[in-house]
């Protein structure tokens, strides 16, 4: 496993729904993240209410070369029929950046996900062009896109294939209950940054087995 570091060029602002639902999918995403070497950021990382939630997106933005997006949430919930925007328009914000904010943001790699193809380019046309990549609500199908655009974008040796990631992601997260357990944590209420510590644990210690 490649060394994690926590400078700007190896963050990673991942934007993507916080549901029960989509929970193993976020999960990973960020552990996906950390197998390559990188470091997930997410609104979810610090819990300060002082901080609002819009300047504390900017900042992660701000803050990070690589951002991951998915917007399979803004498929209709079942309660009310309504999609919600936090996805796009975070995406938004991003693209923003790139085309308004100059030179620092131009080189960025963005990368776009949804669960079903052309969902989003039919309530948000100016997506249209995307390359966006489709993960079926599969966790081996994120492994791969993630690992792999990390891997074409940063030009990086030393990252593991996407088989080695899924297989030890499969692996970690039979062991998290056991982990969480061992850490006095309830693993159905898991924080994310406690999530982030334990994936990141685990992938040292497997990494000095030689098991990926």
């Amino acid at each position: 496993m490649p060394r994690i570091t926590s400078s700007q060029k190896d963050s990673v602002f991942i934007n993507c729904p916080f549901t029960d639902e989509y929970k193993k999918l976020f999960h990973c995403i960020i552990f996906c993240v950390l197998a390559c070497g990188f470091r997930p950021r997410s609104a979810l990382e610090t819990g300060d209410a002082g901080d609002i939630r819009l300047d504390k997106i900017v900042r992660l933005i701000k803050e990070s070369h690589y951002s991951i997006h998915d917007l399979s949430a803004i498929e209709l919930d079942g309660i009310n029929g309504l999609p919600r925007f936090n996805m796009p328009f975070e995406l938004g914000l991003v693209i923003g950046c790139r085309k308004l904010a100059g030179s620092k943001y131009t080189n960025r790699p963005i990368l776009v996900m949804e669960r079903n193809a052309y969902t989003s380019q039919k309530c948000l046309s100016d997506i249209a062009g995307q390359d966006l990549k489709v993960h079926a609500g599969s966790e081996k199908r994120i492994a791969n896109i993630v690992r792999t655009w990390l891997f074409q974008q940063s030009k990086r040796t030393g990252i593991p294939g996407h088989l080695r990631i899924q297989k030890a992601f499969d692996n970690f997260y039979g062991a998290l209950p056991d982990l969480c357990d061992g850490a006095g944590i309830d693993d159905n209420e898991i924080s994310y940054p406690d999530f982030v510590y334990l994936a990141q644990q685990w992938l040292i210690e497997q990494n000095a087995a030689s098991v990926i």
